[in-house]
This record gives C-alpha cells, sequence and structure tokens, in this order.
C-alpha cells in the first residue's frame, strides 16, 4: 500500500551562474548544512495527450536518492501537493519496447488517476536527470524547518519528436517549519537574482510547448470577472456547475485512498450539480439534463451506503457514551457496530466498483462535456431576467410541499413529506449558491435560511433512519432474548423523541425561514 506525504514547496528559476546566498540569515534558521550531492534519474508516465499533466497529476518511476520508488503526486492547491510512494518493485512489470524494457506503473497508481484516463493508456513521456545538492535548515533545537535542494537539470522528451532541455532550479520545500519559513527563504532568492518558477514541475517545463498546444486542463478555469446582471444565464450557473465537477474530480482519488470526509465531499458535489441541473434545466438540452439527473442520482446513491455508515457509527458511538451505565444491558456497543461495520464494508466495495464502471467514466465525461458546449438559447438571456424565476419557482416548491406536511397528522406520511421538503430545500439552497456571484449578500441570505431549514429537517430524517434501524435490531435481539434489546429499546425511544423534537423546532422556525424579506432581490 502507498504510504504519502503532504509537499508544501516553492520553485524558483535561476541562471547557471546565480550564487545561493546565507541560508542560516533566514529569521529562526541556526544551521544550513549542505548534504552530499545525489544523481536522480526519473521517468514519467502519461498518456499521448498529457492528460495527467494538463490536471498538474505527475507519475515517475525514480532511481538514485533515499526515496527511489513510484510517486505519484496529486495537487491539493497552488504549491502543495500529495506525494504518494511505493517501491520500486511495485510496477506491473516490464514490457520489451524497441530500445529496451518498459516499466509499467503499478496498478495501485493507475486506479488513482482513472478518472482522468478514463481508458487511455499511460506510456513514457519524458526523462529527466538531476544533480541535487540539498541544504537542511533547522533551528536551535535541531528541528529540521525546510530543505532548499539546488537541482541542475537534464530532460528529454520520450516520444516521436524528441526535446532536450536543460536547466537550473532551486526548491524551497517545508519540512517542520511554519509557512512563513518559505516567505522568508524567497525573500532571500529574489534578491539574489531567483525568479518564481514559470511552472509547478519539472516535467512541466519540459513539456511546456506541448501542454500549451493542448486543450488544457479536464475542468476549465472560472470565469476572469464577476458575472453581472446582463451577463448570459448560463454563463453564470455552468461557474457554478464547473466549481462541483472540480470538486467531484479532485475528490476521486481520495475516496480510492479511503481518506475521511472523501465520500462525503464527492456526494456534495454530485448532489450540488444534479441539483443545479435540476432547477435551472430550462437552459439546458432537456435530454441532456434526464440523462445526467439519472447518472448523478446512481452515484450519490452508490456513495451514500458508505458515508451514512460512517456518520452513523460515529452518532450511535457517541449516544451510547452518554447513556447511564444502569441503561446499558449487554455488549450493545460490539451489536451495533457489527450491524454497522459489516454494511460499511459492503457500501465501500458498492462505491469502489461504480468509480471502476464505464458507466461512471462516461458520466465524468458528459459533465465534461456540458461545462464546455456553447451556450444556446435561453442559456443565453442576461441572467437577471431569468435566473431569478427559476430560484422563485424553487422556493415556492418549497413553500407547498411545508403547508401540505402541516396539514398532515405525525406519522408515515408526514415523515415522507418533511423528508422530500428537506431536499427541495437543499435545491433551493444551491440555487441561491449559484446566484451568489451576481446577487452577493442577498443570495446567500436565502442561502443561510434555506440551509437552516435543511439542518432542521435534517436531524428529523437521521432520527427516522435511526429509528427504523433501532426497531429492526431491536426485534431481532428480543427474538434471541438477547439483553441488548433493553438498550436498543432506550435508544429506539431516544430517536423518536429526537424526530418530533426537530419537526416541531422546524415549524417554529418556518415563519423566519419564509420571511419575504429573504426573497426581495427575486422580484
Amino acid at each position: 500500500m502507498a504510504t504519502g506525504v503532504r509537499e508544501i514547496e516553492r520553485k524558483y528559476s535561476v541562471e547557471s551562474t546565480f550564487v545561493l546566498p546565507k541560508l542560516g540569515s533566514v529569521p529562526g534558521v541556526t544551521t544550513a548544512r549542505t548534504r552530499r550531492a545525489v544523481s536522480l534519474e526519473a521517468v514519467y508516465y502519461d498518456t499521448d495527450d498529457l492528460r495527467l499533466a494538463r490536471n498538474r497529476i505527475t507519475l515517475r518511476r525514480r532511481t538514485g536518492g533515499s526515496d527511489a520508488g513510484w510517486h505519484l503526486k496529486l495537487p491539493v492547491r497552488v504549491g502543495e501537493r500529495d506525494e504518494l510512494q511505493l517501491p520500486l518493485d511495485a510496477a506491473g512489470g516490464t514490457v520489451d519496447v524497441a530500445g529496451g524494457a518498459r516499466h509499467t506503473p503499478p496498478a495501485e497508481f493507475v486506479d488513482l488517476v482513472a478518472v482522468h484516463l478514463r481508458g487511455g493508456e499511460l506510456r513514457p513521456v519524458g526523462r529527466l536527470r538531476t544533480l541535487r545538492t540539498a541544504r537542511r535548515l533547522r533551528d536551535a533545537a535541531g528541528t529540521d524547518l525546510a530543505e532548499v535542494v539546488d537541482d541542475q537539470v537534464s530532460a528529454q522528451t520520450l516520444g516521436e519528436a524528441t526535446v532536450v532541455s536543460t536547466w537550473r532550479e532551486i526548491e524551497v520545500e517545508l519540512v517542520d517549519g511554519k509557512r512563513g519559513l518559505l516567505d522568508d527563504v524567497g525573500e532571500l532568492l529574489l534578491a539574489a537574482g531567483a525568479v518564481v518558477a514559470a511552472d509547478s514541475s519539472k516535467l512541466g517545463r519540459l513539456l511546456g510547448p506541448a501542454l500549451a498546444a493542448g486543450p488544457g486542463p479536464d475542468v476549465p478555469p472560472p470565469p476572469p470577472r464577476r458575472p453581472r446582471r446582463q451577463t448570459p444565464a448560463g454563463e453564470v450557473v455552468r461557474a457554478y456547475l464547473i466549481e462541483q465537477v472540480r470538486a467531484l474530480l479532485a475528490a476521486d482519488p481520495r475516496v480510492r485512498l479511503d481518506e475521511p470526509e472523501a465520500v462525503h465531499r464527492m456526494r456534495v458535489a454530485c448532489r450540488r450539480a444534479r441539483s443545479t441541473l435540476r432547477t435551472f434545466a430550462p437552459l439546458f438540452p432537456a435530454e441532456t439534463v434526464t440523462l445526467l439527473d439519472g447518472e448523478l442520482r446512481d452515484l450519490a446513491g452508490a456513495l451514500s451506503g458508505a458515508r451514512d455508515a460512517e456518520v452513523q457509527i460515529a452518532y450511535f458511538g457517541g449516544r451510547l457514551a452518554e447513556l447511564p451505565a444502569d441503561l446499558v444491558a449487554g455488549p450493545v456497543h460490539d451489536t451495533v457496530s457489527a450491524h454497522l461495520g459489516t454494511g460499511m464494508a459492503a457500501a465501500r466495495e458498492e462505491a469502489l466498483a461504480m468509480l471502476r464502471s464505464d458507466r461512471y467514466f462516461a458520466l465524468v465525461a458528459s459533465l465534461l462535456t456540458l461545462v464546455r458546449t456553447p451556450l444556446t438559447g435561453a442559456a443565453r438571456r442576461p441572467a437577471g431576467k431569468v435566473l431569478p424565476d427559476l430560484v422563485r419557482r424553487a422556493d415556492r416548491r418549497l413553500g407547498k410541499k411545508v403547508t401540505a406536511a402541516a396539514g398532515l397528522p405525525v406519522g408515515h406520511d408526514r415523515d415522507e413529506l418533511l423528508h422530500s421538503a428537506r431536499k427541495q430545500a437543499k435545491r433551493l439552497r444551491y440555487a441561491a449558491e449559484a446566484m451568489a456571484p451576481l446577487y452577493g449578500q442577498d443570495a446567500m441570505a436565502l442561502v443561510g435560511q434555506a440551509e437552516r431549514a435543511q439542518e432542521l429537517l435534517g436531524t428529523h430524517q437521521d432520527a427516522i433512519i435511526a429509528r427504523d434501524l433501532l426497531r429492526g435490531w431491536g426485534v431481532a435481539a428480543q427474538a434471541q432474548s438477547d439483553p441488548t434489546a433493553f438498550t436498543l429499546g432506550v435508544l429506539l425511544g431516544l430517536e423518536e423523541c429526537r424526530g418530533r423534537l426537530a419537526e416541531r423546532d422546524f415549524f417554529d422556525a418556518w415563519p423566519r425561514i419564509s420571511a419575504a424579506k429573504h426573497r426581495r432581490w427575486l422580484d
């Protein structure tokens, strides 16, 4: 299994005659010891159309130095990446090609970038040889704060047209120091004649011309300017959709790595995208909305089991910890964990099966096509004339559902309608979020009210789900004369109470949530 580190660094381009300044003068640095120079050689892998490099992902096999092996770097934010490492023998084998054997990347890494490959084949695209001299910056206590490396690079592309390039660069990577140290070292380097590197990676510099001629990253960048009322409506909505597609792609490898909250982030991106397409459906081709609505629904559904089990395990653990000891009979914690743990493992397998399916890759391709397709029809009309009415419709649907639920007696039908109202509150919230760049604080005020409704109704729905689970577990335990049945019954009563209190709190808050002052900007 891969090991990982968070890489936080800055890169600087320098001339061959550049003289590294005295790094011991940086505030907080006591020593800057030079380590022995090492020779590194790395072969980088990508598709013919450079899908990884276009999305700031690098996959390489490096020899030499203390971290020889396979490295996969996933972007986090500017100047920050997660580097995953596997040993050299983790490769899938070698393939005989003209000029010698070629190593094949580890299946584990191929899986992590599959959402970008979508069937594309990896091959060597570049080779870099680096003579590296490193300096460790330490404080008075001997703590490694950062590492400054001076790299002499010789690089060549691997393919039909070979490009050879040489350069020198300085990298400053944080170890256990604070981020401000990067600024201090950077100021010293700039004053000595260094310039901030134009490329975020060595491979990016080598492939620069090919990357510039290509289609760019999978997800297009956000619009350069804040929208106005006369901005095409489709452009405003598409900017919000772009954020969700970017979030979905960023979460994909994190879900495969089983990182905390990754499933939640991906599921939220699915739901935001789906909700946006439904609310603003008149701006897009009907067949596209229908297709993506169903596919996003099923993707979110495949992710839900893993997320729900994760949340429920944490919730029930807290509930049991709060109970007085005389109300806890038998190994109830183990019973609950066994029920949910089994479901969680199965749910994760279901989620991974979906992420590895051709259906999922087709969905991603369709989303990427959608956010790049030229606007037509109503989408080209001014946002100020088109979008408020569509948000108003979503708001009215919420009001109708709440009114209908209020007219029903407490029970299953009312619970179902309140659940539907919760989903509609989320749609209203996401619709208002999409309008925030256009209407600012007015839109965010409505976001806040819709979120309040969502939270209260979410507590109600969570209690209903927990209640139903506890009823099933309790009946089974009682049938086996299991003493945990008593405590499961206590928990069942608490969940029934929680659900009804949340329902009461929602209807008490509804007059404020539905107040006209939060919606005047829609008129």
